[in-house]
C-alpha cells in the first residue's frame, strides 16, 4: 500500500510518519501530490497558510479523490475538506459545506484525552464502544449530521470527531498521539480501504 502524507506546511509530520511504521506502513513525505492508495492530510498548524499553501494542490487532490485515491485529513487535514474557518481567511477543498468555527465554550483549547463515541455505523471502526483518543484544537467542523460518524464532548460543546464523506475521512483528534487505540483505528482503516 502506498501512502503519502501530504507536507503543506502542518508541524506533527514526524509523529504521522512514526504511527505508520509502527503498523508496519512505510508512508512518504512530499509536497507534491502523487498516485497512492492514501494521501494524508496532517495536523498541526493554522488554516489560512495551510489553504494557501495547499491552492495549488486543490485540483489534483480532488482529481486523486475521484480516481479512487484514499484521503484522511487529521485534525486541520478535516478542516480543509469544508469551504472555509473561522481562524482565518482561506479557503478550504469543499468537500462538504459549512465553516470551521471556534470553540467558545469549555476548554479552549480542547487539549487532552477525550471519550469518542460511534454515531453511525462505520467498517473500520475497531472497538466493542467507544474509545479515548487525545485531542488538542481550537477550531471544529461543524455538525453535518449525515457525514459524522463518531462525536466528542468538550465541557458541553459536541465535536464532530470521525466525519466521512466518499473517500474523504476526517479525524478530529490525533491518531497518532492516541497511543494503542489510535494504531489501532489507524490499521483496522488501513485494512479496509486495502480491500
Amino acid at each position: 500500500m502506498k501512502v503519502l502524507i501530504l507536507n503543506y506546511g502542518a508541524s506533527n509530520l514526524f509523529s504521522i510518519t512514526s504511527a505508520f511504521k509502527r503498523i508496519n506502513v512505510e508512508a512518504k513525505v512530499s509536497d507534491e501530490v502523487e498516485e497512492v492508495d492514501l494521501l494524508v492530510l496532517p495536523g498541526v498548524g493554522n488554516f489560512s497558510h495551510a489553504s494557501r499553501t495547499i491552492s495549488r494542490l486543490r485540483e489534483k487532490i480532488l482529481k486523486a479523490a475521484e480516481n479512487g485515491t484514499n484521503v484522511l485529513g487529521i485534525c486541520l487535514g478535516l478542516h480543509l475538506f469544508f469551504e472555509g474557518s473561522e481562524e482565518g481567511p482561506g479557503q478550504g477543498l469543499g468537500i462538504i459545506r459549512g465553516y470551521v468555527k471556534k470553540l467558545n465554550e469549555g476548554k479552549v483549547p480542547h487539549m487532552g484525552w477525550s471519550y469518542t463515541k460511534l454515531t453511525q455505523t462505520l467498517s473500520f471502526w475497531p472497538f466493542k464502544e467507544g474509545a479515548w483518543f487525545y485531542y488538542a484544537h481550537s477550531y471544529y467542523a461543524p455538525y453535518v449530521r449525515e457525514y459524522v460518524y463518531a462525536e466528542a464532548e468538550n465541557e458541553g460543546t459536541i465535536i464532530p470527531a470521525i466525519v466521512v464523506k466518499e473517500s474523504f475521512v476526517g479525524f478530529q483528534f490525533h491518531p497518532e498521539k492516541s497511543g494503542e487505540a489510535g494504531l489501532l483505528l489507524l490499521k483496522q482503516y488501513l485494512e479496509v480501504i486495502r480491500k
